[in-house]
């Protein structure tokens, strides 16, 4: 078609590299060894997922130790992609040091907790020219911030112009309840029933419960100045699959 056009040379988006890093003592890779405290580093996996969903590409920078000379070195590897993404260690315990490190190699720190859940304990800066995201360690909370920051930075790197999830009303199928002040961002399961959608969550709700967001297709956004939310009321919902 642009040959047909006489168009040679065209104006493109390059797609964005993004350096994906985990950090925590007890974190090993899939095929590590378990012995004693350890899990699995699962958002290595989701993040990347999430990255490639967005059309960008992702880069894995590994697994770093709660040491801060580890953490800096991983960081500065980073800097040959795009986008610098981390998970853990960005919230005040003894060994959270990303936002220690960051601020070290010099970011400009843009915010630094938000308040929802899951995932309040969100750092967004600029380092050196490059966009920096530190989301929560907790895979639950890491896929949700990725979606409401992260993706949304993404897609506008890229040109596109519609850069959010769609956001539908359904009503409730069950009695939730919450703590004001902090916007809730619970896994859902929509459904169309006589021509009206319905949502249902899709079991226990832990920022720990990967299987929460494996069982979803949307998420039930609760407004921060509501406790109560009853069965039969219309609330909104984040749709997550494209092609509900």
């Amino acid at each position: 078609m642009l040959a047909s056009l006489g168009r040679s040379f065209v104006f493109v988006y390059q797609r964005p590299t993004v350096a994906i890093l985990c950090t925590g003592e007890e974190l090993v890779d899939v095929d590590g060894d378990l012995d004693g405290v350890k899990i699995v580093s699962s958002n290595s996996y989701t993040l990347a997922a999430q990255v490639r969903d967005c059309g960008a590409i992702p880069v894995q920078l590994g697994i770093a130790k709660d040491r801060k000379e580890e953490i800096k070195e991983k960081f500065l590897q980073g800097f040959r992609a795009d986008v610098i993404l981390s998970s853990a260690g960005v919230s005040v315990g003894d060994y959270d040091f990303v936002k220690e490190v960051l601020n070290d190699l010099g970011m400009e720190l843009i915010f630094w907790k938000v308040a929802m859940k899951p995932g309040k304990p969100v750092v967004f800066g600029n380092l050196r020219g490059k966009w920096v995201f530190g989301l929560p360690g907790n895979p639950v909370s890491s896929m949700v911030s990725f979606e409401q920051f992260v993706r949304p930075s993404l897609l506008r790197m890229m040109g596109h112009r519609q850069i959010f999830r769609p956001v539908i009303e359904a009503f409730l199928k069950e009695d939730l309840h919450k703590k004001p002040g902090m916007r809730y961002f619970l896994r859902g399961d929509v459904s169309m029933e006589k021509d009206y959608y319905q949502v249902t969550t899709t079991g226990p709700q832990g920022s720990g419960i990967l299987k929460s967001m494996v069982k979803a297709n949307g998420l039930i956004i609760l407004p921060e100045d509501r406790e109560i939310v009853r069965a039969g009321e219309k609330v909104k919902v984040q749709l997550l699959n494209r092609n509900f």
